[in-house]
């Protein structure tokens, strides 16, 4: 195995070797997706532990085309619909696995995919898995964008997120929708860090827009603001039909659980009510700002609860990290190659439950830390 241990030695030379996370529930959360605070909701868990007495199985037991469908199933994705503003919906047991397997079966050889580069790795993968032409425009550049459209040929996808997870920036998606509108090509929106906290009662950017009957297809992922896992499509019926008899990443993976069903069913009840949450969130989001610029910390234009302070160098930002770290705060290092060298960065990720002296804590260790060097 000596040439493992000669790939791993380069990693870490190249400040690139990762490790997995260790426990960190007694530290203050500036990291995780949990933004309106589901993840730690005792009503939720109770709420399951109830619904869960009155299931069949506690498993899927197979795929969903075998032995893994219940009534339940049906029920949560006509409750996702309806919630999202969406004809159907389609769930899979992570949102990894809808992106992957909604764009590697729609585009098909001679159609062409066009990406926003800093679209999420699921989304890479799935365009490569795909046989269709795949192209990237430069980050919320439409003139790039348009310019790629010229040259597409057959179906044409245009995929973008609503707000990107490294640096918190929202798609100009009216804008965009009307740029596929010209050019007649299909809009995939990716709302895995907008459904929650975007939109009436968090139903998502492309309906908080009102394109959401526009839009051909959207993409639900649970790991954040709905505190659990799993992903879901959202589109029309034929779209539906479809991904079931070809999206390969649903039909070879065994169902989602009753259990992370009725789980998934409560979240949406408490995301339909949490404006309350919501609220606390956006006045994180402000004061996070606030703060930042008085003490001078430089940090990337964002309006979301994603916030990115610019602490370049891989060395650097993983120094950052660990000072933080010792102090009681959790706020991870993003490097090179996740983000381009020289845009390495502390990825902030606020929630609703963030107090104003954390939020300050936060500000003043990194002001400290940076007049040290």
């Amino acid at each position: 195995m000596s040439f493992l241990e000669n790939r791993l030695a380069i990693l870490r030379q190249q400040g690139l070797h990762r490790s997995i996370a260790s426990h960190s529930k007694e530290l203050i959360d500036f990291s995780s997706n949990d933004y309106l605070g589901i993840a730690r909701s005792k009503k939720i868990a109770e709420s399951v532990s109830q619904s869960i007495e009155t299931s069949d199985t506690i498993g899927s037991t197979g795929s969903r085309l075998l032995t893994g469908n219940f009534r339940e199933m049906d029920a949560l994705e006509s409750q996702i619909a309806g919630f999202h503003e969406a004809e159907t919906a389609l769930i899979y047991p992570s949102g990894y696995q809808a992106n992957v397997g909604l764009l590697s079966s729609l585009a098909t050889r001679n159609d062409t995919l066009i990406l926003d580069e800093y679209c999420h790795a699921s989304l890479i993968d799935s365009s490569r898995l795909s046989w269709a032409n795949c192209y990237k425009f430069k980050h919320q550049d439409l003139d790039d964008l348009a310019s790629k459209l010229r040259k597409a040929k057959v179906e044409k996808f245009v995929v973008v997120e609503a707000i990107y997870s490294m640096n918190g920036a929202q798609a100009d998606l009216r804008t965009i929708y009307e740029v596929c509108h010209e050019h007649n090509a299909h809009l995939i929106v990716d709302e895995a860090h907008s459904a929650g906290v975007r939109g009436s009662n968090g139903k998502g950017s492309c309906i908080e827009l009102g394109i959401h009957n526009d839009v051909f297809a959207r993409i639900i992922t649970y790991g954040k603001a709905f505190g659990f896992q799993g992903g879901a499509v959202l589109g029309s019926a034929q779209l539906r039909e479809f991904l079931v008899n070809t999206s390969r990443s649903f039909i070879y993976s065994t169902g989602v659980s009753p259990l992370h069903v009725h789980a998934l069913s409560a979240a949406y009840r408490f995301v339909d009510g949490a404006d309350e949450a919501r609220s606390a969130l956006r006045n994180n989001i402000r004061l996070f700002q606030h703060e930042a610029e008085k003490n001078g910390i430089l940090c990337y234009a964002s309006d979301t609860q994603i916030q990115a302070i610019k602490v370049p160098g891989n060395d650097n930002v993983i120094k950052c990290s660990e000072v933080l770290r010792r102090h009681g705060i959790l706020a991870m290092s993003i490097r090179k190659p996740t983000v381009p060298g020289g845009e390495e960065r502390i990825r902030i990720c606020l929630h609703s439950f963030n107090t104003e002296q954390e939020i300050k804590k936060l500000i003043e260790i990194v002001r400290q830390w940076k007049g040290d060097l």
